[in-house]
């Protein structure tokens, strides 16, 4: 009689955790139907989406536009103390050229929707303006509740 409860409830098990990718999706789906991007965003799928549950019965995301890495050809300066500037060692190139590939790879691609473990872990930047949408939507009452660019300093 044991082995059929446990078996009973095994499967039961197995199914919830199956259905949570598809419970995200779903709930991705509902969001991004119902936003309206700002005036001066760019399409829905230029951005990288993350999203994260609040804890508090809402979705919190952080839409942004995916940066390439820059090119290096440009020149690399350093910035001293009494405001000149020195060109970069090869050393420091090649650190900067690594800690933007670095940057890059972390990155959510153009079009492509991650789902993270808290709003903490959430990719952002610094102003930006419209490179960063923010949003906020009410599970429970399937409504958006903030779209808004980024500020700008």
């Amino acid at each position: 009689m044991k082995l059929q409860i446990l078996f009973i409830g095994l499967p039961m098990v197995l199914c919830a955790a199956a259905d949570r990718p598809s419970e995200r999706q779903a709930l991705t789906d509902e969001i991004e139907r119902a936003i309206t991007l700002p005036d001066g965003a760019r399409p829905l799928m230029a951005y990288g989406r993350n999203y994260a549950f609040d804890g508090q019965g809402k979705v919190v995301a952080t839409y942004l536009i995916p940066f390439s890495n820059p090119s290096l050809d440009e020149g690399c300066e350093v910035m001293l103390d009494n405001f000149e500037s020195r060109p970069c060692t090869q050393s420091e190139i090649r650190e900067l050229a690594d800690t933007e590939a670095s940057m890059v790879e972390s990155q959510t691609p153009a079009g492509e929707v991650r789902w993270h473990d808290s709003p903490k872990g959430l990719p952002f930047i610094n102003d930006g303006g419209c490179t960063q949408i923010n949003v906020e939507y009410d599970i429970a009452a399937h409504r958006v509740l903030t779209v808004e660019c980024n500020g700008e300093a």
